[in-house]
């Protein structure tokens, strides 16, 4: 059987490249057999898991960012492998694609290793609960905390979908404010930019394309949509952010896309 390529990288030599480096010249309907027979072939996981490395460990280091150590690197880097691991073993051609498939499943064990990183870092929280006739007994000061303190956990899960959200972006030499300049200002574009949304993201070719190559394709998604790709480009900027926030694990950005 064909294999990837195998790659070593140091954290510092990370860039998006290595994803384009692991697919590169390889017919993705192979991965997809690799991706199988790894499931049940433990030699066939290590290649598999021995090529996709510099990509794992690609998202680890856009994502852990300023957020921690270099023991918070390694940690995630466990992580991205476990969620790997998950991945590859729950993965069947009914799936869809093994990349697209493999990349949620890791982007989102990743998210929630920073969040939970970031939870330790709280020394104390105020007094929870589940039971609706516990809140009848609290305080109008225990009461206050209890929002005060639901509204800052739900803070700093957007800071950190925020920042992920601008590593993302920087991948394709975006910023937040041109992505802020470049949204459509009215309703017809909107409506028009959610239509190409959602014909985009339901189609694995295209996000296939601009996953492993960082490349958006204009020209396909306008033989998609019948829109004119004069038009698409015109609003590139902000489909590319709707689409990555619409493939990642970014809950409380999807509303933003989604209003």
């Amino acid at each position: 059987m064909m294999h990837l390529s195998t790659y070593s990288m140091d954290k510092g030599d990370i860039t998006v490249k290595s994803v384009n480096a692991v697919t590169n010249g390889i017919d993705i309907m192979e991965i997809d057999e690799f991706a199988e027979a790894a499931s049940t072939d433990p030699s066939e996981f290590e290649r598999l898991l021995n090529d996709f490395k510099p990509f794992l460990k690609a998202q680890v280091s856009r994502l852990a960012g300023s957020w921690g150590s270099q023991d918070l690197f390694e940690e995630m880097t466990n992580d991205a492998f476990l969620a790997f691991y998950e991945a590859v073993m729950a993965y069947n051609s009914g799936k869809g694609h093994f990349f697209p498939f493999m990349r949620s499943i890791v982007h989102h064990r990743l998210i929630d290793s920073i969040r939970k990183q970031d939870v330790k870092s709280v020394k104390t929280v105020p007094l929870e609960t589940d039971d609706e006739d516990d809140y009848g007994r609290l305080s109008p000061v225990d009461l206050v905390s209890v929002q005060e303190y639901r509204e800052s956990d739900r803070q700093r899960d957007l800071v950190i979908e925020i920042d992920s959200f601008k590593r993302e972006l920087a991948e394709w030499g975006i910023t937040m404010d041109s992505l802020v300049e470049n949204s459509p200002k009215h309703a017809r574009l909107r409506a028009v930019c959610r239509e190409i949304i959602d014909a985009t993201a339901a189609d694995e070719g295209i996000m296939l394309i601009m996953w492993t190559k960082n490349y958006f394709p204009i020209k396909k998604i306008s033989e998609l949509t019948q829109i004119p790709s004069k038009t698409i480009e015109r609003v590139r900027i902000f489909l590319i952010g709707s689409l990555i926030i619409r493939a990642g694990d970014y809950d409380y950005l999807k509303e933003y896309v989604t209003n």
